[in-house]
């Protein structure tokens, strides 16, 4: 099964292994084709077609995923149903479908409206006009389907704070689960001079940029910094590795030549995900510059590969990231300051590999994928709890104890 973004990071390794341990999973998604395909024995994805217009590519992916979840719900006994935030509207997921809802919140949609309001409306891409135009509507149906689910998973404490400030919820139906990383995946190199040459960086520093080219994701502020590290260090190569609707990396593209750095910037596109640890390995620093986030999984992923981080202070980037530690903080926006401490981290290479080692212990700690999905297991058997099965012998202790 295919990864794309962080949700279907998410979603992907979930998945994987609930059927590892015995248990049949069910994924619909968006495809080209609308087809069943069979992953291991124990995973069915559904791909539904739509169309590659914003609004109504949405629309009736959430009318086709109400019809595939209803077939299925009649088909096969349905435990949990388990829906990802805030993609997923109420009416996309049917009334009755399963014995219990869960529902994990990425990021909410008051937080990305928030974080529109730096660009003007002409600036921004289909999709994040849509999310301005539409705010209080798409609000609505978060709300609705939060409402609804016996259970909330918030990826980061500040999510569940934005979650109880938005809506009208009981604080004891939300709890925090942080993102995980897949740390035998993502590890850090046996030789990095070798892994940049096969990706011909020759001997070029590398800042590698990871993620979707959206106006949140703070790539303004990066291009704005490199003008001040490139006076020092000329021999810098800004990796972006990512897609963006539209014309976003012509902008961006534009927006570098305008600087006069457009000779260090590559712009590299979607990256797919079985070469992605390669190119975590090849990079020397990783930058996150965003204006809004909750958990990004690039963050993690690079922090696993024992990269020296820089990013911002939003969201739940600080309880992942202790600024002088394992990684460094700086206030979004703040092109200076960004500046300054990918300079330093260049012109200090043993703090560097300091903290990308402190940050490689930190996902081995407390971001391991097995440890995450063991939490959610935890979720799924209190939710289930409430409606146990007819003659049911599953104690706590026997549902969970393939973890230990």
């Amino acid at each position: 099964m295919p990864i794309a973004g962080g949700i279907g990071s998410y979603v992907y390794y979930l998945s994987n292994f609930f059927a590892q341990y015995g248990n049949n999973v069910y994924v619909v998604t968006k495809g080209q084709l609308t087809e069943e395909k069979k992953f291991y024995d124990k995973i069915r994805v559904f791909r539904l077609k739509t169309f590659k217009t914003p609004l109504l590519e949405a629309v009736l992916f959430y009318r086709l995923s109400s019809k595939k979840l209803t077939e299925i719900g009649q088909k096969f006994s349905i435990d949990v149903a388990h829906v990802n935030l805030p993609l997923v509207p109420s009416f996309a997921v049917p009334k009755g479908l399963g014995k219990a809802l869960v529902a994990t919140v990425h990021s909410t949609w008051k937080g990305e409206n928030e974080a529109l309001k730096y660009e003007s409306f002409l600036r921004l891409n289909a999709n994040e006009k849509v999310v301005r135009s539409c705010n209080n509507i798409l609000r609505f149906f978060e709300y609705k389907l939060l409402n609804r689910a016996d259970k909330i998973i918030a990826v980061s404490n500040f999510t569940k704070r934005e979650i109880l400030e938005n809506y009208n919820l009981n604080t004891n139906k939300v709890c925090v689960i942080y993102n995980g990383v897949d740390i035998n995946k993502f590890k850090p190199p046996d030789n990095k001079d070798k892994i940049k040459r096969e990706f011909g960086f020759g001997n070029s520093k590398i800042v590698l940029y990871v993620g979707r080219l959206y106006c949140r994701k703070g790539l303004l502020t990066l291009l704005k910094a490199s003008p001040l590290v490139l006076r020092k260090f000329r021999k810098v190569k800004f990796v972006i590795s990512g897609k963006g609707l539209g014309n976003e990396e012509s902008r961006l593209r534009n927006f570098a030549r305008s600087l006069g750095v457009e000779e260090n910037f590559s712009f590299i596109g979607y990256f797919p995900d079985e070469k992605l640890p390669r190119l975590y390995q090849a990079a020397d620093i990783f930058v996150l510059p965003s204006i809004y986030e909750n958990l990004p999984f690039a963050l993690l992923e690079a922090m696993a590969t024992a990269l020296p981080v820089v990013t911002t202070t939003v969201g739940g980037i600080p309880e992942v990231v202790q600024d002088g530690k394992n990684g460094l903080l700086v206030n979004p926006l703040d092109f200076k300051t960004l500046a300054y401490k990918i300079l330093y981290l260049l012109e200090n290479p043993g703090f560097a590999i300091e903290i990308g080692l402190l940050a490689r212990q930190t996902m081995e700690k407390k971001f391991n994928w097995k440890d995450i999905v063991k939490q959610v297991f935890e979720v799924y058997y209190d939710v289930l709890a409430k409606n146990p099965l007819p003659n049911s012998s599953i104690t706590k202790d026997n549902f969970l104890e393939d973890f230990d």
